[in-house]
């Protein structure tokens, strides 16, 4: 990778930190351990620790293609998107929850 490769993704590693940061600690108002700057290094750390460990020999997007379009062997493939199916059962369940309040489970 040549120096202003490197440069530029540093500078988006940032940007996802400062960004995380300031979602959590402005919009959401949550206290963070070293306010907003020590959320943003948090945040650049995640989001190095995240791309590099995704990147290690392309598992991930492997991963994301057979979850969109699942298969078993060659023949059998499944006509669901998984990602889409789990994303709107949880959007679902969560609409449901606030209906409900978001009230504790008694039990």
């Amino acid at each position: 990778m040549a120096f202003p490769e490197i440069i530029l993704a540093l500078i988006v590693y940032a940007a996802s930190g400062i960004a995380a940061s300031y979602y959590f600690f402005v919009v959401k108002r949550k206290d963070l351990l070293g306010g907003f700057w020590g959320g943003a290094v948090i945040g650049l750390v995640g989001a190095v620790l995240v791309s590099v460990i995704t990147s290690i020999d392309a598992w991930f997007i492997r991963l994301i293609s057979w979850l969109m379009i699942p298969r078993i062997g060659d023949s059998f493939q499944i006509q669901v998107n998984l990602i889409a199916s789990v994303i709107g059962g949880l959007v679902f369940v969560a609409i449901l929850n606030r209906i409900n309040h978001s009230k504790d489970r008694r039990n």
